[in-house]
C-alpha cells in the first residue's frame, strides 16, 4: 500500500455517490410519468436501465479487478454525469438513452470502491464483518438522507412547474463532486495489478472461481429472485402512493417514506450483523428472504396508507438483514483476485431479476394493476426461495 488505510476516505466518497442515487429514488418513476408517459412506457424505461447495467456489469467488474478499481469507479461517475444531463429531456427516446448511460455508469461504480476498501482493510488487519457492516450502514444512511432530500426537492419542483428538475440538478452536482474528490481521497496502489493481468486472464480467473463453487451458483440465483422483488417494489410504489395524495405539494411525503425505509434498512443491517455471531449465516439469509415474500403478499392486499407503510418498512427491515448477511457470505467466499468481479456477477444477477420483474409487470399490466403484480411476484419469489434454501444450506462455505 502506498499510504496508510483510512476507511473514512472511502466511506465519504461512497456516501456522496449514494446520496446522489438516493436523491433520485423518490423521483425515478416520476422522471418518466410526470412528462406524460404511461406506466407501460415507464416499464420500458426501467427495462432499458436494467439491460444497460446487465450488459456492462460483469465486464466492468473484470475491468476493475484487472486494470484498477479506482479507474472503474471514475468511469462510472463520468457516465452517470452524462446520464443525469440527458434525463432533463422531454423526449422519451432521449430519456431512455439517459437511463442507459446511468445504467452503464452504475455498472462501473457498483462494487468497485467497496471491493477496494475491503481488500485494503483486510490487508490492514481489519475484520471482514466490520468492513461489510460499515459499508452497508453507510449506504443505508446515505440513501436515506438522499431520499429525504429528493422528496423535498420534488415539492419545490412542483411549485416551479418542473417536478424533477431540481432533483436532477442536485444529482448532477453530487456526482460531479465525487468525480473531483476521487483522486484526492483515494490513493493508488504502489503496484498496479493491471500492469501484469489482462482482461482475458482476469475473465478466465473469474470463470474458474464460479465453476469451482456450487455455493456461488446457488447464491447468484437467489440474488436474481431478490432482483425481481426489488423491481416490483421500487419501480411502482411511487405511482400508487401519488394517487393517494391530495396535491403535488405533498410530494415531500414520498421522500420521507423513501428515507424511512432506508433508515429501517440500517436497523436491519445492525440486526443482521448481531445475528451473524448467533446463528448460521446461510440460515438467517434464507429465513429473511422467505419472510420478505410473505410480507409482499400481504402488501398486495393493503388498502390504507398505514397498512402499506407498516408492511413496506418491515420488508426493508428484512432487506437490511439480507444485505449485510449476503455481503458477508459473498466476501467470505471471494478472494482479492476476483472480489470486484464476483460483486459484479452478483449485481448482474440483481439486474437480471429486475429485468424479469419489469417484463412480468408489462404483461400483468395488460389485465391488472400494481396489486395484482405484487401478488404474483410474491408467490413466485416465495416458491423460488423455498427451493433454493435447500441448495444454499447444503453448500454454504465455512465461516
Amino acid at each position: 500500500m502506498s499510504k496508510k488505510f483510512h476507511p473514512s476516505s472511502y466511506i465519504a466518497l461512497l456516501s456522496l455517490s449514494y446520496i446522489a442515487l438516493g436523491v433520485t429514488i423518490p423521483a425515478m418513476s416520476l422522471i418518466v410519468v410526470s412528462k406524460g408517459f404511461s406506466l407501460a412506457q415507464l416499464s420500458l424505461a426501467m427495462i432499458v436501465f436494467s439491460l444497460s447495467v446487465m450488459a456492462f456489469e460483469v465486464p466492468s467488474g473484470i475491468f476493475a479487478d484487472a486494470k484498477g478499481r479506482r479507474t472503474s469507479f471514475s468511469v462510472g461517475l463520468f457516465l452517470s454525469l452524462v446520464g443525469s444531463l440527458l434525463l432533463f429531456s422531454p423526449s422519451f427516446i432521449v430519456l431512455c438513452i439517459g437511463f442507459a448511460c446511468t445504467g452503464v455508469g452504475r455498472a462501473y461504480t457498483s462494487g468497485s470502491m467497496d471491493a477496494l476498501m475491503i481488500e485494503r482493510g483486510l490487508k490492514a488487519d481489519r475484520k471482514l464483518e466490520d468492513l461489510v457492516f460499515a459499508l452497508d450502514i453507510n449506504s443505508g444512511i446515505s440513501l436515506s438522507g438522499g431520499s429525504l432530500l429528493g422528496g423535498l426537492l420534488l415539492s419545490m419542483g412542483s411549485q416551479q412547474g418542473n417536478l424533477t428538475g431540481l432533483v436532477l440538478a442536485v444529482r448532477f452536482l453530487l456526482v460531479a463532486s465525487a468525480l473531483v474528490l476521487l483522486p484526492l481521497l483515494i490513493p493508488k496502489d504502489s503496484v498496479v495489478q493491471g500492469s501484469s493481468v489482462t482482461f482475458g486472464t482476469q475473465a478466465k480467473q473469474l470463470g474458474r472461481t464460479l465453476s469451482s463453487s456450487s455455493f456461488l451458483l446457488a447464491f447468484s440465483i437467489s440474488v436474481i429472485v431478490q432482483g425481481m422483488l426489488l423491481a416490483s417494489l421500487e419501480s411502482y410504489w411511487q405511482p400508487y402512493l401519488k394517487q393517494l395524495l391530495e396535491s403535488d405539494s405533498q410530494l415531500w411525503i414520498l421522500g420521507l417514506i423513501a428515507a424511512s425505509i432506508f433508515a429501517i434498512g440500517v436497523l436491519g443491517s445492525m440486526i443482521g450483523k448481531r445475528f451473524l455471531s448467533l446463528m448460521r449465516p446461510s440460515v438467517l439469509y434464507c429465513l429473511a428472504c422467505i419472510s420478505i415474500f410473505i410480507l409482499q403478499l400481504f402488501l398486495s392486499q393493503s388498502h390504507t396508507i398505514a397498512q402499506f407503510l407498516v408492511l413496506y418498512e418491515l420488508i426493508y427491515l428484512l432487506l437490511g438483514v439480507v444485505s449485510v448477511v449476503g455481503m458477508y457470505l459473498l466476501n467470505k467466499e471471494a478472494s482479492d483476485m476476483v472480489r470486484t468481479s464476483l460483486a459484479s456477477v452478483s449485481s448482474f444477477c440483481l439486474q437480471s431479476g429486475g429485468l424479469l420483474g419489469n417484463l412480468l409487470a408489462t404483461v400483468v399490466f395488460l389485465f391488472g394493476g400494481i396489486s395484482s403484480y405484487w401478488a404474483i411476484a410474491s408467490v413466485l419469489g416465495f416458491l423460488s426461495m423455498a427451493v433454493l434454501s435447500f441448495w444454499l444450506l447444503q453448500r454454504t462455505p465455512r465461516t
